[in-house]
């Protein structure tokens, strides 16, 4: 026998010893998974115990969890029931399963251990993913996760015991749709425990159907707190209710109803919390609504609760308003607030006899004007005796939204004030009128011109109308301080002259002025009142003989200058105009009245007189040496004629005189001779 077939017998023994000492441990383990079953008062005998005896062992020691806990808890269980307990993985604390179908068991033996798998499955699935368990852990720690899928078995458990013993009727499918759903099953049975408390009895499914968790708490706290304040009407009633064709019986059936909450919540997005606080408000003041639930739908919170504030407040003065005149013409916010408020204040200032609601609801739509203004120009007119100036079509005739009509009545108090007489501009009402038409407001521009006039300027209403919409001014106010207020303007482009002495000057000029009210558009401007300046002030300082002495007597100069301008009786012509205008009229017409000229300084220049003598004397010289070289010219000429002559006469030319004549003119030659110079 060679070695390889020793070392085969070898292998194959060890094999062999491997597969006996496995099933001996295996039916050993078996063995006792059968006594620790039989230990339980379970036969083995059972149909299903086979089964459960070829599952893994992590299944079988939960299996055997699932007899020990009903055993503990006296409940009956089959083989078949703890075998798919036993492989669910997603139940992982048996016995907290266990005791959780115990607590129902107690209140309602028709739930099965399979119908609270379903949910524990439910449950599992809705959470967040099972965070792995850390390293070296012990197999029976639990993550958080876990532990709350176990407590949500057992409030699940807790929650269906309370609903069996307050008989809610809530049916498994209902629940179990409800946690499906990822919603609190507990917050639902309490909710409905505290709604039969109050003797309400909620169908769930239609909420449920179509309401989130949130909704549905509070649509059922709405209802409780409607219940209670006796204005809550199931949807059959209401229905029934609704239909009659008695408006009496219609306005006292107008309830809350778990629809009408729904519909608000689920359509509209709007708070039913506060719908219900409303309603409850109104229903305690006794204020009988009779607007259709489309009405409702279609306000905003805050108008629902503005518009009930408002009834109330109406009816606590004596006035019932119907609600669905406000409704159908949208009046809503704080138009809704002012219209209220006008017709509490009409009664209040004794105006029952010329207003009511619906006369005010009617102005209010035909003008888009503010209502309270509209009551408090009727009960100024009738408290300042203006019914023959103005009644109160006139006043619904000049309302605009844009204007103030309360403004008109107190603008037509002062215009009977200040009515022309002769040889007066006053404020007449149709001055009032055509300017409250323009502008919207008047009582401003009545209060600006008696100031204005107090302070002894002209103003009058054609004025200021060209002054607001010429829009050059923010106010009346401000167009008046510019005929008050003095103000110094710099004079531009001051014009350079030169005075006697010959030195060149350039004055720098300002002015104080004050405006012409009366010439606030007709004037003309500090533009050409500049230029005037610039030409009295050039026409005085010609005059003077020294730049010096205009230096140190610029203070009265400058009065001087003032005086020329403003002389009355000066009769000088400005040839620009074709009017040949004198300067009294000049200023007649000027938009400023001129104050004060003030000559500041001067910007010295060059002394022109001192370079016309310099250029003079350059001129001169020029001339001196023009002439020299004309009388040398000459001079060279007549030399030259006398010798041309000397030699015709036959004559010897005198050459020292021609020698003179090179010298003066510097040449090395004679000149025109061919000869070189030579001394005598």
């Amino acid at each position: 026998m060679n070695t390889y077939s020793i070392i085969l017998i070898i292998v194959g023994v060890v094999a062999i010893a491997a597969v006996f000492i496995t099933n001996l441990l295996v039916n050993g383990d078996k063995d006792k998974f059968a006594k620790q079953v039989k230990d339980l008062g379970y036969s083995t005998w059972n149909p299903y115990f086979k089964k459960a005896k070829g599952m893994e062992q992590k299944e079988r020691a939960r299996f055997l969890a699932v007899l020990k806990c009903t055993k503990d808890y006296s409940i009956s269980i089959d083989f078949k029931e703890a075998i798919e307990i036993a492989k669910c993985s997603k139940i992982s604390n048996i016995e907290l399963f266990i005791y959780s179908y115990y607590i129902i068991n107690q209140v309602d033996m028709s739930f099965s251990l399979e119908m609270l798998r379903k949910v524990a499955e439910i449950l599992y699935q809705n959470s967040e993913e099972t965070k792995p368990e850390a390293e070296g852990a012990s197999s029976t720690t639990l993550s958080k996760n876990d532990q709350r899928i176990r407590q949500n078995v057992e409030t699940f458990a807790r929650s269906w015991a309370d609903q069996i013993n307050a008989d809610l009727k809530i049916s498994y499918e209902t629940a179990l749709r409800y946690i499906n759903d990822k919603k609190d099953f507990s917050q639902l049975v309490s909710l409905d425990i505290m709604a039969k408390n109050e003797g309400l009895d909620i169908e769930e499914r239609p909420l449920i159907n179509q309401i989130d968790e949130e909704g549905l708490k509070l649509i059922i706290y709405a209802m409780i707190r409607a219940n209670s304040a006796g204005i809550f009407l199931d949807d059959e009633s209401s229905y029934r209710i609704n239909k009659v064709q008695n408006i009496n019986e219609y306005k006292d059936a107008f309830k809350i109803t778990t629809t009408l909450l729904k519909n608000l919540y689920k359509n509209y997005h709007r708070d039913v919390t506060r719908f219900t606080n409303a309603m409850i408000r109104a229903h305690n003041a006794q204020l009988w609504l009779n607007f259709s639930e489309s009405d409702l739908y279609a306000i905003s919170d805050d108008d629902f609760d503005n518009l009930i504030s408002n009834l109330i407040k109406a009816k606590n003065s004596g006035i019932v308003i119907d609600p669905k005149d406000l409704i159908l013409h949208n009046v809503s916010g704080e138009q809704m607030n002012n219209l209220i408020s006008a017709i509490i204040k009409a009664k209040a200032y004794g105006l029952s006899d010329q207003l009511n609601f619906n006369e005010l609801m009617r102005y209010h739509v035909t003008t888009g004007s503010d209502v309270m203004k509209f009551v408090k120009s009727l009960r100024y007119i009738r408290e300042n005796g203006l019914a023959n100036e103005i009644n109160k079509d006139d006043l619904i005739e000049y309302s605009r939204p844009e204007a103030d009509i309360y403004d008109c009545v107190q603008a037509m108090k002062i215009a009977t004030e200040m009515e022309p007489t002769e040889g007066e501009n006053g404020i007449t009402r149709r001055m009032v009128k055509k300017h409250f038409l323009e502008f919207g407001k008047v009582l401003e521009t009545i209060k600006s011109i008696r100031k204005a006039r107090k302070a002894g300027l002209t103003l009058d209403m054609a004025l200021a109308g060209k002054i607001i919409r010429s829009g050059k001014y923010s106010s009346l106010d401000e167009a008046i301080a510019w005929a008050l207020k003095p103000q110094v303007v710099e004079v531009k482009d001051c014009l350079t002259i030169v005075c006697k002495s010959g030195v060149q000057i350039t004055p720098k000029i300002n002015i104080t002025v004050r405006g012409k009210m009366e010439l606030i558009f007709a004037g003309y401007g500090l533009d050409i009142l500049g230029k005037r300046i610039n030409e009295a002030v050039v026409t005085k300082l010609e005059s003077f003989d020294d730049h010096e002495y205009i230096l140190k007597n610029l203070s009265p100069i400058s009065h001087e200058v003032l005086k020329m301008i403003n002389e009355e009786d000066e009769k000088r012509e400005i040839k620009t105009d074709p009017e040949r205008a004198t300067e009294s009229q000049l200023n007649k017409y000027c938009a400023y009245q001129l104050l004060d000229v003030n000559i500041y300084d001067l910007e010295i220049g060059k002394n022109i007189k001192s370079e016309l003598e310099l250029r003079q004397a350059e001129i001169d010289s020029r001339k001196r040496i023009i002439k020299a070289e004309a009388d040398r010219a000459k001079a060279e000429a007549d030399l030259r004629i006398a010798m041309v002559q000397q030699y015709k006469d036959g004559t010897k030319p005198n050459f020292n005189e021609l020698h003179k004549a090179n010298l003066l003119n510097e040449k090395p030659k004679s000149i025109e001779t061919g000869y070189e110079g030579t001394d005598s």
